[in-house]
């Protein structure tokens, strides 16, 4: 990882002259941008449904860092800089639009938003000021089972910026030789400099004994601040999650950093609950009330409130609960795992007033804020369906799928967004194994609830569906943007080195996609799906968390960790006129120009001494020893593992029938390819593109519809043995290519059937009878 001593000892200077005027004076100063965690900026003038799109908007520049970014990034316009008092980092005077980046290294960056200053070691972008606040807590098995936030655990909640612009609070996880040990930091945003902290907790003075403790009120060995931080009132709210502990939220002065009355537990007689909300903070309405929700837990309505919505408010004694909703089928809830605090809540700002929110059911639902509807049990207290007749709506968004012997709900991750636009107000949401979803919103009810728009793109199977976004000018026609990153190769929960994908969609019209880093992808891919952060849009610009740059696709079962981590860790800008000009625009749309006849599988017979090696891994490319020795092109990129035995795996050979009548005029045939693992995508597109004086023919025919066609032939690999019982599927399509020159366009026609899978050994048909005249 990048060291934070080595940048600061660069020598860098910056004394940067003000400029007169800043285009834009928008402020994010909390998650999600503002406390009633709406998700959307209003006052966007640059980014639109016509300036966002591949020719004009892509990645402009990345801001490095030391570790995994797993907190929002803020922003603060027109913030002045002056770190002449500060001697641990480089001179920087000016003043700057700013974006401030947080890391699990416990380091908070300030960088410039709208210059790449890349003057850093390799071309580095370096920040205004860069502080570290302390070694972090080593990555576990005891706090990650499936190790996907390896190799250390410092900055995770949002942290939040005063209204005065001066401060920024975070809440760091600390290793203090052995004993670990949570702390509210407060740091000057002029030069960095840090007041002096507060321990949280117990903390250290108990020893590293307390980690094998049972279930406590707080344990700073497991609990997990990943709630981003809420200051309202002078007051700022920590929140934090379980992890087999009971879920705690404290209260502290923003001005002495003291905490203010005895911590609350969610469930102080029962276990669990915990407060995590996959990142979101808790919200607050304009009398001060703080709304949250819990995750599984002991739930009786009087002292204990798991898998709850709670409206709290400080009285004499310190916080206490003053409502509450804890939906009719909470014991199904908890026996399947199934956290309403999984999510977090949105105010709706409009009358009447209402709270938006769900959970890893996938259901959402719709509360009074003046009457939660506290709970309602369901005839049978282990019933899986109920309906909570004492709440204003409840609506089933996200079913749950069958894979396998098992069932996968339509788990809710990070939370809704709402946006009031020219014709309609919406909720946005988007769940596991489904589009995004946009229901109207009108008269404090869900409306269309049996047919919302849904976005054209699906994520992959697995977890967390997608974080989200939205910018607008306003209500104004034409402005609404809804920006979201979700997983694009791979499951975020159980795998490692999943990457992702960030789409701009007309919030208008959700089904329309205006741009995704995936079109121009040598210019805009992200880099590896930070799992709970949503991208941030401000001031015609996009920053996007990351995980890192690259990293293997892997899950790290039982005790298995990993030893390597990705090069780079980084947030990807994006914005108006990229600095290299991409490609032109990829058009896809079925056509019957080209169609699979026939897939064969035999026995692979591959001698990897003939491969070339990727990478100081051992990584295997043995795409065009594959096509050599199978005397036809590759349909697909071929990668093993160095150890990997190919004995299992199979030779797939693929027979595709072209039209004469526009094969001459394609520039040649390409296929989109992909691997699964328990319907599970285990590899982005790995489909390779082939040149028509490459393609290889095996014959001719007459298609189905009396036009005559072009037989080639393709190899590819599948089957291969993973995991003990488990094989690698293969997933493809073929397409014809076109150069359409005069549009200023790549078109593509791809076969009208739905994808063709290769699963298991002996899979293999023959489709010429549907295809083909005899």
């Amino acid at each position: 990882m990048a060291s934070v001593r080595k940048l600061r000892l660069s020598g860098l200077a910056l004394l940067v002259s003000a400029p007169l005027a800043f285009a834009h004076a928008a402020d994010v100063l909390t998650q999600h941008y503002d406390n009633a965690r709406t998700g959307a900026i209003l006052d966007e003038k640059v980014l639109n449904t016509t300036s966002v799109k591949s020719q004009t908007f892509g990645k402009l520049w990345t801001l490095f860092a030391d570790g995994q970014i797993v907190a929002q990034p803020l922003y603060v316009s027109n913030l002045t800089i002056d770190t002449s008092s500060n001697p641990n980092v480089p001179l920087t005077r000016g003043t700057f639009n700013a974006v401030i980046i947080a890391t699990m290294h416990n380091t908070i960056y300030v960088y410039d938003a709208d210059n790449a200053r890349a003057e850093g070691p390799g071309g580095r972008t370096t920040p205004l000021w860069a502080t570290w606040l302390g070694k972090p807590r080593g990555g576990g098995k005891d706090i990650d089972m499936w190790s996907t936030n390896d190799p250390e655990w410092g900055i995770l909640g949002t942290p939040v910026i005063s209204d005065d612009r001066k401060t920024l609070y975070a809440v760091a996880w600390h290793d203090d030789g052995g004993k670990l040990q949570y702390r509210l930091h407060a740091l000057d945003l002029a030069s960095g400099l840090e007041r002096p902290p507060t321990d949280i907790g117990p903390g250290a003075a108990l020893g590293s004994e307390l980690c094998n403790a049972g279930q406590r009120e707080f344990n700073p060995c497991k609990h997990k601040q990943r709630a981003a931080l809420l200051l309202t009132g002078g007051t700022i709210y920590v929140g934090f999650g379980g992890d087999g502990n009971r879920g705690a939220l404290f209260a502290f002065d923003a001005q002495t950093l003291k905490q203010q009355g005895p911590m609350w537990s969610s469930t102080p007689s029962g276990s669990d609950g915990g407060i995590w909300q996959s990142g979101q903070g808790p919200a607050v309405d304009q009398q001060g009330n703080v709304y949250l929700n819990t995750g599984n837990g002991s739930s009786d309505g009087t002292a204990n409130f798991g898998n709850s919505t709670l409206k709290m408010t400080r009285d004499g004694q310190g916080l206490a609960v003053k409502d509450f909703f804890t939906p009719c089928n909470v014991a199904f809830l908890n026996s399947k795992d199934l956290d309403l605090g999984s999510a977090g809540l949105v105010l709706i700002p409009d009358e009447p007033p209402r709270i938006v929110t769900g959970g890893k059911e996938g259901v959402l639902y719709v509360l009074d804020r003046n009457n939660l509807g506290k709970h309602v049990g369901a005839p049978n207290q282990n019933a899986e369906d109920c309906k909570n007749t004492n709440i204003v709506q409840q609506v089933f968004a996200f079913e749950a799928m069958q894979h396998g012997n098992e069932t996968h709900w339509g788990n809710i991750h990070g939370a809704p967004v709402y946006w009031r636009g020219p014709d309609a107000a919406r909720i946005y949401v988007w769940g596991e194994n489904s589009p995004l979803k946009a229901y109207k919103f009108a008269q404090g009810q869900l409306q269309e609830v049996s047919g919302p728009k849904q976005s054209g793109f699906r994520p992959p199977f697995g977890m967390p569906g997608g974080m989200l976004a939205l910018s607008a000018d306003g209500d104004k026609a034409g402005s609404g943007i809804v920006w979201a990153v979700v997983p694009f190769d791979g499951d975020a929960n159980q795998q490692r080195g999943v990457h992702g994908i960030v789409l701009a969609l007309d919030a208008e019209d959700v089904s329309r996609s205006l741009w995704t880093s995936e079109q121009v992808p040598g210019r805009d891919s992200l880099g590896l799906f930070a799992k709970f952060d949503p991208p941030l849009a401000v001031a015609g610009k996009v920053f996007v968390a990351t995980y890192g740059d690259d990293e293997e696709l892997r899950t790290y079962r039982g005790s298995d960790q990993p030893r390597q981590f990705p090069r780079n860790y980084y947030v990807a800008v994006y914005g108006l006129n990229p600095p290299t000009p991409g490609p032109r625009p990829v058009v896809n749309q079925t056509n019957n120009d080209i169609a699979v006849v026939r897939v064969a599988v035999t026995p692979l017979n591959l001698d990897k001494a003939l491969c070339s090696r990727l990478d100081p891994a051992g990584t295997l490319d043995c795409t065009e020893a594959l096509a050599m020795n199978a005397q036809a092109p590759s349909f697909h990129r071929v990668l093993f593992g160095s150890t990997q035995d190919l004995s299992t795996c199979n030779l797939v050979r693929v027979t595709t029938a072209s039209r004469n009548a526009t094969l001459p005029a394609a520039t040649g045939i390409g296929f989109w390819s992909s691997q699964a693992v328990g319907a599970n995508l285990a590899a982005e597109d790995s489909g390779r593109f082939s040149e028509k004086p490459n393609l290889k023919q095996v014959g001719t025919a007459t298609l189905a519809n009396g036009d005559p066609a072009i037989l080639h032939q393709f190899v590819g690999v599948s089957n291969c043995m993973i995991q003990g019982t488990d094989r690698l599927t293969r997933l493809f399509k073929p397409y014809m290519r076109f150069d359409d020159t005069a549009n200023g366009r790549i078109v593509q026609n791809w076969d009208v059937s739905l994808n063709y899978q290769i699963q298991g050994p002996d899979t293999q048909f023959d489709h010429s009878g549907q295809v083909l005249r005899p």
